[in-house]
């Protein structure tokens, strides 16, 4: 407490944290004022001046606590841009940084099982010599 006063968001990064969790849970059906929540808090973060440390450590949280559909998550993505936009957030490479982060690690899985489906072809035909078209669409599958 400060002067006799609850600390604001803008006083303890904590209630942040609060008001993300408590939002999600309010807003556990309701996907639009989720993602309207999501949007404030994320606003706030840049509004209150907080560092860029902690704005990328708050973000991140909200962001995994807040999901949102795919579609709506999109669309969340296209405000927060044209925000920034509007606003010339100078973190936006913060945030962009964590999306591509996600893609990279999404890349780096599929190309790991790439490269696993090969090593069990290269094994197989090491084993029991050349390979079958039949061979490869059950490696394949699996």
């Amino acid at each position: 407490m400060q002067n006799g006063c609850l600390c604001t968001t803008k006083d303890n990064p904590f209630a942040t944290v609060v008001m993300a969790h408590l939002k999600t849970r309010e807003t556990h059906r309701d996907e639009e004022s989720r993602k309207k929540w999501k949007i404030h808090l994320v606003r706030r973060l840049y509004e209150h001046g907080y560092s860029k440390e902690d704005i990328v450590n708050l973000f991140h949280f909200i962001d995994w606590i807040m999901r949102l559909p795919e579609e709506v998550e999109e669309s969340f993505w296209t405000e927060i841009h044209e925000y920034e936009e509007a606003k010339k957030v100078e973190y936006i490479s913060s945030v962009e940084r964590i999306g591509i982060k996600k893609g990279i690690q999404q890349g780096l899985q599929q190309g790991m099982l790439q490269d696993a489906r090969e090593m069990v072809l290269d094994a197989l035909e090491t084993k029991f010599g050349g390979s079958s078209a039949r061979l490869k669409t059950q490696v394949a599958q699996i």
